[in-house]
């Protein structure tokens, strides 16, 4: 199935903009503009914001995703399994990640208001536990579970520090962490 450009275009605005400001700041207006697209256009595809809100999110996981498979995927043992993993995300927050994680700032606005777009959030990151969880069971580590939920831990604990810390010190520090969970 062929994607609308003009979808696209609203989807990447609205992402761009949630994510530099906002859900609750950004307004439908601000949106059509930055995608150039006409008001009917946005509602020919999405029938409200927070429709809206939801395909962003939804396309967001969906290319992270993506890219953590083809960035781990040929990993046969847990220690370069966890230094691609490391990698693919510090070069993730690098491209995209000045301002935190998109998925949390939408359930810290949308708590108690939507609960599509909190459920959203939550099933994002335990998406991202259980996958973290399958690849390490591919690996044959124990007690892989446990294992996925501290390996998101750092990299949360990643996402967080890069707003501090430069690049190169997030990805050395993060590995640094890492690698006493395997024993390293």
């Amino acid at each position: 199935m062929r994607k609308s450009k003009k979808r696209e275009d609203l989807l990447d605005a609205a992402e761009a903009l949630f994510y530099k400001q906002g859900f609750h700041t950004i307004g439908i207006k601000q949106i059509l503009n930055e995608a150039n697209v006409a008001t009917m256009t946005m509602y020919n595809h999405f029938d409200s914001k927070e429709e809206l809100i939801t395909e962003v999110l939804k396309r967001r996981e969906e290319i992270y995703f993506d890219l953590l498979r083809s960035n781990t995927s040929e990993q046969t043992d847990v220690e370069s399994y966890i230094e691609s993993l490391i990698d693919f995300h510090i070069d993730w927050l690098v491209k995209d990640g000045f301002n935190g994680c998109l998925f949390l700032r939408a359930k810290q606005e949308y708590e108690g208001i939507n609960e599509e777009i909190t459920s959203l959030s939550v099933e994002y990151k335990q998406n991202l536990i259980d996958k973290i969880s399958q690849d390490l069971a591919r690996l044959n580590m124990d007690d892989n579970y446990s294992a996925s939920i501290q390996i998101t831990l750092i990299l949360e604990g990643a996402t967080s520090m890069f707003q501090i810390l430069d690049t190169e010190a997030t990805r050395r520090e993060t590995k640094n962490v890492a690698s006493k969970l395997i024993g390293k």
